[in-house]
């Protein structure tokens, strides 16, 4: 039944003509409330329009199909005569489909708020009302289309389903009651044909802005990598600290290691993307992500928050109440946060306590000034370690040596997507081989932009001329300079005073493109840098000789002051872009030359000048004795005879000192040891021994002669001649083997006499004592402390190379006493951190494999595979005999873990009769299971 008559006050002249108009007004609210009803239900049953008062009551209209609705409201059951006009009008409108006038599938649907009467219900029971034609009453659910409301019986159930219907809408910021009675006016008013802007017809896209709906993009963390490879020292994204800023270059991976800690955090996280939202629209913005996302479920808390015509902050605000009183703290990643003006983000801070704050930041003057402002200071990501660039390139299907590898992380700054853009380049242009790329980014033969020139080229450009060229200048250092040696090169360099230098480098550091780096030294980030270095080349060439020339001069003097070794690569590499070939001869003399493990170029440039006219006959033949020292110490021995040939023509032509003559001697005698000729050793040394003018080119010859030896097997002359040699440079030092007991380097120092070139008298007893611990080897005789003396002495000389390789064998010395703790000991404490600091790369993967054995041997058999495995992305390039070592070595430490495992189950077995069944359950016997010996 509908409503009934409530009671009057007022007296009425015609109850009769009340009653019809009462009848008539509840009929048109009962289908616009029907009409309210399928505007609540269009956006998820896919309607696109929905039209009142047309061509019927209503009309739904979607892609495939358009339903025709009648609404009938009576006081009694609905009798035949009541839809004879509704049927005579369905039919007009049917044949219009049939005849292809209307597209779309047409169903026709009569909503009625009484039941059929009993003769109306006949028809439809002998099929004598049309069949295509729904009947939806109150009884008769409306199941067929859900974009149909059901039939209601009275006024009071329309408002009501109605107002749950709009309880439902998201975001929605008026009350469910007032949103339907204002839609109820509205498709009044649309009925009318009387309005505008929608002249009967709703579009279900324009529908949110009716419904008074936020229109909000929720964002969502973007997916990390399938495969996410974790960068060196990440930050955890969860903290005590309110505020936290992480910065790094565009192509540093913040964004995806935001996500991926997010999606493995217990915190309830959010991101938010700042775009290009301008400054004062940010706080109303975020507040509304930030509702919808967190009170979007409870409309009457989401409408309290945002309020019409609250500012942005005071949101904020009521958003903050509202988690405190849900007990919940929430974390707020905010992405490309330096667009934001600091004084913006300090406002968004103040208006909460219980969000914590993340800022993805470029690093640009608006971060310093948000560091200043918060008193914080920023984190950075550091970027892919060599392990991690080496898989990611295998997963590329690239390849490479360690040190191609290394040169990548140098190239890249070990920034993910540079890192990636390079693999793609090398494997679409290089055929996968990552070396062979670096060489041509070094050298810049490379035709092709990489992700990291085209994002950082922008950067770059966006420089004052003067800061583009302090930068290219600045990048000629690959390690740290101070403060001082900055200004220095900088004003030397431009022709400016030490005021404007230190100006510029303030300016430079504002970029965030400076790192500190070491021991309070600055340093231009490595993928920059590769950018600077470009920029370079466009510079007067007398800038960059003097350049070139002031650095130079700048590291020379700090060697003297330190020898940080770590600036002789790059004294080397200076020298070689100023073509100083009389330097770069000298230093191919030098034994702290061949520690770094940094000959490739600096042969290269002296193989370039001998095939030229510029150098004299004695330079000449330093050059080549250069480049036989290191074809020696690289065991390429067939190298040597030619050029031994040429150094013999100009000892014959010119009249060298006895240097050249007993330089010459060491050469050749090596070289028939090598060659297992005795005979001819014996003859160069009875030749050579009478040119010696004093005792200690006498100890060095007697080094060379003993290593003969030993390469000829004549252990017991070399011991004799080894120690020989080792006690005199004891006797130099003023101490014997028993001071160097419990000592570390610093102290020996203290106690050790300082004669002229002590540096060099220590390396060389380093050396001899290595070479009296592999006879002592041959020998079977026990090495003592002889290794161990010798890697203090070459740890006091800084040389990492020989040390490393010393300890190795040492290592393996106690691997062979069977005393695997001490041998773990000593890589873990003496060898990898030398590695490490001294980035010693070609020798890592042998070292690290070495490692891992040893970690099996002390039953860390887990850890030694996980450190194998970790090596399998270098394995493409390296040599094939590295490669079968790597592969026994495999081999070695699964057989170890197989005996262990073995053991284990023995343990836990018990005693067990060689024909039993094996207690594991494998059916087997156990001597044909776990009783394997």
């Amino acid at each position: 039944m509908l409503d009934k008559k409530s009671e009057h006050s007022f007296d009425v002249l015609d109850e009769a003509q009340l009653t019809r108009i009462e009848a008539v007004h509840r009929g048109f609210l009962y289908q616009h409330l029907y009409t309210v009803g399928c505007l609540l239900l269009a956006q998820e049953a896919n309607i696109e329009s929905t039209i009142v008062e047309l061509d019927e009551d209503i009309e739904l209209l979607s892609k495939k199909k358009r339903i025709y609705i009648q609404v009938k409201t009576r006081s009694k059951p609905i009798i035949p005569s009541d839809v004879s006009g509704v049927i005579e009008r369905f039919d007009i409108l049917r044949k219009e489909h049939t005849d292809g006038n209307r597209k779309g599938e047409a169903l026709f649907v009569l909503i009625a708020n009484q039941e059929p009467s009993p003769q109306l219900q006949k028809n439809i029971n002998n099929k004598l009302f049309p069949g295509d034609i729904k009947f939806i009453s109150p009884k008769a659910p409306s199941g067929c289309d859900p974009a149909l409301p059901p039939a209601w019986e009275s006024l009071s159930e329309a408002a009501k389903w109605c107002t749950t219907q709009a309880q439902k809408l998201k975001f929605s910021l008026l009350s469910p009651d007032s949103l339907i009675w204002k839609l109820a006016g509205l498709v009044q008013l649309a009925a009318t044909g009387d309005s505008q802007d929608m002249s009967h017809v709703f579009q279900t896209r324009n529908l949110p802005k009716l419904f008074e709906q936020l229109l909000i993009q929720l964002q969502d963390f973007p997916e990390p990598p399938e495969n996410y490879v974790a960068q060196m020292c990440e930050p955890t994204l969860i903290s005590n600290e309110r505020i936290r800023i992480i910065c790094g270059l565009s192509g540093s991976g913040k964004t995806a290691w935001a996500a991926q800690a997010a999606l493995h955090s217990s915190q309830l996280c959010a991101y938010y993307d700042t775009g290009d939202i301008p400054a004062p629209a940010l706080a109303s913005t975020l507040v509304r992500e930030l509702a919808a996302k967190f009170a979007g479920s409870d409309n009457d808390g989401f409408r309290k928050i945002l309020l019409p015509g609250v500012s942005g902050y005071d949101a904020l605000r009521t958003f903050d109440t509202y988690i405190t009183q849900q007990g919940t703290n929430i974390l707020l990643v905010i992405d490309n946060s330096h667009r934001i003006p600091a004084e913006t983000i300090r406002n968004l801070f103040n208006s909460t306590k219980s969000i914590h704050f993340v800022l993805l930041c470029q690093p640009n003057e608006s971060v310093r000034e948000l560091e200043s402002l918060m008193g914080i200071n920023r984190e950075t990501l550091k970027g892919w370690d060599i392990d991690s660039i080496a898989a990611v390139v295998n997963m590329l299907g690239g390849y490479g040596t360690p040190q191609g590898f290394e040169n990548l992380k140098n190239y890249t700054g070990g920034l993910p997507l540079y890192v990636q853009s390079a693999a793609n380049l090398a494997s679409t242009e290089y055929e996968n081989n990552i070396d062979t790329l670096c060489a041509d980014l070094t050298q810049q033969k490379c035709s092709t932009e990489t992700a990291q020139e085209i994002i950082l080229s922008r950067i770059y450009q966006g420089l004052d001329k003067v800061i583009q060229d302090s930068f290219a200048i600045f990048s000629l250092a690959d390690v740290g300079l101070s403060t001082d040696e900055i200004v220095t090169l900088l004003s030397h360099s431009l022709n400016i005073l030490t005021n404007k230098a230190v100006i510029y480098l303030k300016k430079m550091r504002a970029t965030g493109a400076v790192e500190a780096f070491g021991n309070k030294t600055l340093k231009v980030h490595d993928s920059l840098r590769a950018l600077g270095l470009i920029h370079l080349n466009l510079l007067d060439e007398e800038v960059i000789q003097t350049s070139l020339i002031t650095l130079k001069d700048l590291i020379i003097s700090s060697l003297h002051k330190d020898r940080d070794t770590s600036r002789f690569a790059l004294l080397i590499q200076v020298f070689i872009k100023l073509n100083d070939v009389m330097a770069l001869i000298s230093i191919s003399g030098e034994e702290l030359f061949y520690e770094m493990g940094i000959n490739t170029d600096i042969m290269a440039s002296i193989e370039s000048a001998l095939n030229s006219d510029v150098l004299g006959a004695e330079h000449k033949f330093w050059a080549l004795d250069g480049l036989v020292f290191s074809a020696f110490r690289e065991g390429h021995f067939q190298d040597a005879p030619p050029r031994l040939e040429a150094m013999e023509h100009l000892i014959v032509q010119n009249e060298f000192s006895y240097r050249e003559h007993v330089a010459f001697g060491m050469k050749k005698i090596l070289l028939a040891a090598e060659n297992g000729k005795a005979q001819e050793v014996e003859r160069l040394k009875e030749e050579y021994s009478t040119k010696l003018p004093d005792a200690e080119h006498k100890r060095i010859f007697n080094y060379n002669y003993a290593i003969a030896l030993w390469k000829l097997k004549k252990y017991r002359k070399a011991k004799q001649i080894c120690q020989q040699v080792v006690g005199e440079y004891y006797d130099i030092l003023g101490i014997t083997p028993k001071d160097v007991l419990g000592k570390n380097s610093d102290v020996l120092w203290t106690i050790i006499n300082r004669p002229e070139n002590v540096q060099e008298h220590i390396k060389h007893l380093a050396d001899a004592l290595e070479l009296y611990a592999r006879i002592l080897d041959e020998l079977g005789e026990n090495t003592s402390f002889t290794r161990i003396h010798a890697m203090k002495f070459y740890n006091m000389t800084m040389a990492p190379d020989s040390m490393v390789r010393v300890g190795q064998d040492l290592a393996d010395e106690f691997v062979a006493r069977k005393d695997y703790e001490g041998a773990k000991e000593v890589v873990e404490q003496h060898i990898l951190p030398v590695v490490n600091q001294a980035g010693l790369i070609n020798r890592m993967v042998q070292v690290r494999s070495q490692y891992a054995v040893i970690l099996a041997y002390c039953g860390l058999h887990n850890d030694a595979a996980s450190e194998i495995k970790n090596l399998n992305p270098y394995n493409k390039g390296l040599s094939r005999e590295q490669r079968t070592e790597i592969e026994n070595q495999t081999d070695l430490i699964s057989h170890l873990s197989q005996i262990a495992h073995l053991e284990e189950s023995k343990k836990s077995f018990g005693k067990v009769g060689r024909n039993e069944q094996c207690p594991c359950s494998s059916g087997l016997k156990y001597k044909k299971c776990h009783g394997v010996i």
